[in-house]
């Protein structure tokens, strides 16, 4: 399972530098145009979730199936009772409760690690809302849920039928976990507010005050 997510998070970063690149002229215009200022936080920002995206791509419908696997294809699959992988942990895990020894290796197990995978991706998404967009934590909620629903169907369909069935099964506790970790994501910069700078702090007029424009002389 980790060798999968570390493949797939490689290959959000390899396709980085050319996204950045192009890119690049939008963020610029959209400095330039919609906020009429520039800031350099703000941008760099934009990168990290251009990175955030890219990665968070792979991540949710990569590696495709094999041409061989997707011949096989045939159902569309979902999981759609609340709370399941509570089962699955009883299940697979080796926790028990009076035995302490179980705890940490718990805590490496997939039915475990799928349910912290689930929470964390979404962090991020609540955490740039948040800081970048000032909005609230209802909308940033019902956003994390749009987002992982549009996953979710997407995995439900075969990636919206490019595929005779799902490759990857469609939960709905990944659609809870999900959504947790945006209101998390969102909490995280509630709770850091006092300490960052906003980042409208680091904004930077593009045109000059009056104050510093000079005036004509009068011709007499």
């Amino acid at each position: 399972m980790m060798t999968t997510l570390l493949n797939s998070i490689m290959i959000g970063f390899s396709n980085f530098p050319f996204f950045a690149v192009l890119l690049t002229a939008p963020i610029l215009l959209i400095q330039f145009i919609h906020y009429k200022k520039i800031n350099l936080v703000r941008i760099g920002i934009s990168y990290a979730s251009l990175l955030y995206a890219l990665c968070f791509t792979s991540l949710v419908f990569l590696p495709l199936p094999t041409l061989s696997d997707a011949a096989k294809l045939s159902t569309y699959d979902i999981q759609f009772i609340p709370f399941h992988f509570i089962a699955d942990i009883i299940k697979e895990s080796p926790f028990r409760l009076n035995d302490i020894h179980t705890y940490l290796p718990s805590l490496f197990n997939r039915a475990i690690l799928q349910v912290i995978f689930n929470v964390l991706l979404v962090i991020p998404f609540g955490m740039f809302l948040r800081y970048c967009s000032h909005m609230n934590t209802k909308k940033i909620v019902l956003l994390s849920f749009a987002l992982s629903l549009f996953v979710e169907i997407a995995q439900l369909t075969g990636l919206f039928f490019v595929f005779n069935g799902s490759y990857r099964l469609c939960d709905v506790d990944d659609l809870m976990a999900n959504t947790l970790g945006g209101f998390i994501g969102c909490q995280i910069v509630n709770r850091l507010e006092g300490f960052i700078p906003a980042i409208d702090r680091f904004d930077i007029e593009l045109k000059p005050s009056k104050s510093t424009v000079p005036q004509k002389l009068s011709v007499r």
